[in-house]
């Protein structure tokens, strides 16, 4: 199996962005992994990541994630996953950075790993779905301007309530 690294260039902006690179998580990635589910608001493939068993937690991760590294420290995970066919270049992504990271960090990660999908895969469509109890996550995806394509309302439980999620995406135009 391939890894996927993501490195920023040798002269970063004076933006306070880190250095990325990823790697897939191994065992002893797991301290880490859970600490971040023990924050209240690490939305990874989760409404409530607090509340899941280690079990769960390594169920949600998977083979298909990655633990994302700012300048090599543990800053939290993304997963990419297909639609459609085969060829159909249309993915979503799971991306969640831990609650100390700074709000310009989601920016840098997010193009970073872009930057990183776009040189292996041809895109056509990138999604990511986001809780409407997620008021972090909602405004990193209103802040990349996304586009908002709508809400699937009342499909899961948070803290009690039903929530919907939202969807955002970028579209690239068809290559060939």
């Amino acid at each position: 199996m391939t890894s996927t690294v993501l490195r920023a260039p040798a002269s970063r902006p004076a933006t306070g962005a880190p250095a990325w690179s990823a790697r897939a998580c191994s065992d002893s990635d797991y301290d880490d992994v859970l600490a971040f589910f023990s924050e209240p608001d690490f939305f990874f493939r989760t409404a409530e990541p607090d509340t899941r068993s280690e079990w769960e937690i390594r169920k949600l991760v998977g083979a298909d994630t990655r633990l994302l590294l700012a300048d090599d420290e543990p800053a939290g995970l993304y997963a990419l996953e297909g639609f459609g066919g085969e060829h159909g270049c249309h993915y979503q992504l799971h991306l969640r950075l831990r609650a100390a990271a700074p709000n310009a960090w989601w920016h840098s990660a997010f193009e970073e790993i872009v930057r990183a999908l776009t040189w292996k895969k041809e895109l056509v469509r990138l999604a990511v779905q986001v809780g409407e109890f997620d008021g972090r996550g909602l405004a990193f995806a209103r802040s990349l301007g996304l586009t908002e394509e709508g809400t699937l309302a009342s499909v899961v439980r948070h803290g009690g309530q039903r929530y919907g999620y939202v969807f955002f995406a970028r579209i690239w135009a068809l290559t060939s």
